[in-house]
């Protein structure tokens, strides 16, 4: 089989199977694995009056659990030795997903993300969920930076809105930033398999460091090139001034 060459900074329009296994024939190894899947939860909006909105319909394989059996053991082929995955998930289906990153890696802290306020969810009968989990696992044992402080397991950042927001689960770049920092260097290479929105990329690019991202969804595609080709074309005007 012919390998596809998967190159650094780059999101690819590719299910992130395939691409990770082209990773692993042509025998490239991440620094860093930064992930948003899919919860499992079959999520879609109802609070928008636009039906016909993207946010209102269900996101691809959210109903795919045998998708996240098969990307794990992938996802430790292709990472380096003593190096972290942060994998974010919601509270219904966390212990699955502890489940099966605990097959391959060391999981060290189930991070609670408080996003500053609630989901809507059933008015009636249920309290408004307010945070997010995300399992922090190593592969070996990933230290953190020696300039970096020593942050406890909650997180509070607010959650992406309004116009800002490409993506219905889109996350924060300053989260990103603190997972980048504490533990990779310049030049060091971040792997998200579910790229989504691109956050992930644009905070490794704001950050200098290297990236790839696989996105399966047209759309999602299209929009994180356009916004990571708009800060790439800022962060290069400043460089000339």
């Amino acid at each position: 089989m012919e390998t596809k060459l998967i190159e650094h900074n780059h999101i690819y329009k590719m299910d992130c199977l395939d691409g990770l296994r082209e990773m692993v024939r042509g025998g490239v190894l991440v620094d860093c694995v930064i992930t948003d899947p899919p919860y499992l939860i079959e999520y879609a909006t109802h609070r928008r009056q636009d039906k016909d909105h993207k946010f209102c319909r269900p996101i691809q394989n959210d109903n795919n659990p045998q998708l996240i059996i098969d990307v794990i053991p992938l996802l430790y082929d292709i990472m380096k030795d003593d190096t972290p995955l942060y994998m974010f998930c919601g509270s219904d289906k966390v212990d699955f997903f502890k489940q099966q990153i605990e097959r391959r890696f060391t999981v060290k802290n189930i991070i609670v993300w408080d996003k500053g306020n609630h989901t809507a969810g059933d008015l009636e009968a249920q309290y408004g969920k307010q945070y997010e989990f995300v399992i922090y696992a190593n592969k070996g044992r990933a230290k953190f930076n020696q300039d970096m402080p020593r942050y406890s397991d909650i997180w509070r950042f607010p959650r992406i809105t309004g116009k800002e927001q490409i993506h219905q689960n889109q996350k924060p770049l300053d989260l990103l930033y603190r997972i980048i920092n504490q533990h990779t260097r310049r030049g060091d290479l971040i792997l998200d398999p579910f790229s989504g929105s691109g956050s992930t990329s644009v905070a490794a690019y704001r950050l200098q460091r290297d990236f790839i991202g696989f996105e399966i969804d047209d759309d999602y595609y299209e929009m994180s090139n356009k916004w990571l080709a708009s800060i790439q074309k800022q962060l290069s005007i400043f460089d000339i001034l």
